[in-house]
């Protein structure tokens, strides 16, 4: 089988080029979704005292949080991604951080919501989540945590990008096609 179109390959440049893009691995994106874990780690031990905080990681958290924490930081990436692939040409460092910020709180608002609307809903049979005492602090606390959550996330996202460009390279010749003249294995072997 052969390649007869040219194959697109990204080279890595040490600065800023014209047409040059941003990029970062996707293990980057996994990793600064991590670190954007760290205000609800700080948030999770703040508002409980620390001998209920380790009862319930004692509790299941040791099975049952790293699968959501992978999630978490999975899902995190990838919309990590579809931002700087949006942002990829912006060299302002001040809009990618307020880009993120922004997605950061709408989403976590809307799975904040999307939550407690579904908790209501399987409780009480109804939707009306605005009359939950609840409804308040989750609807203020989200977007800042979310914001402060994406930002961070996207600080430590800064050392995996890197501008790159795109080269043209030409399909490799076929190397499994007998060439009038050339040696094969049976000949070598004669030798």
């Amino acid at each position: 089988m052969t390649r007869k179109a040219p194959k697109r390959v990204r080279q890595p440049l040490s600065r800023h080029e014209d047409g040059a893009h941003l990029y970062a691995p996707y293990w980057g994106h996994v990793k600064a979704g991590l670190a954007s874990l760290v205000p609800f780690v700080i948030l999770y031990f703040v508002v409980q005292p620390l001998d209920e905080a380790m009862g319930s990681l004692g509790a299941g958290g040791y099975t049952v949080a790293p699968v959501l924490i992978v999630v978490y930081a999975c899902g995190w990436a990838a919309g990590s991604v579809a931002l700087l692939h949006l942002l990829r040409f912006s060299q302002s460092r001040l809009r990618h951080f307020l880009t993120w910020a922004l997605a950061g709180a709408v989403a976590l608002t809307a799975l904040l919501a999307g939550i407690l609307t579904l908790v209501r809903l399987g409780v009480e049979g109804t939707a009306d989540v605005w009359n939950v005492s609840s409804f308040g602090t989750v609807m203020l606390t989200a977007p800042l945590l979310g914001a402060a959550g994406a930002a961070l996330g996207r600080w430590a996202l800064a050392p995996s990008i890197q501008w790159h460009r795109w080269l043209e390279r030409e399909p490799l010749p076929d190397a499994l096609v007998f060439v009038e003249g050339k040696h094969d294995k049976d000949d070598f072997e004669r030798m």
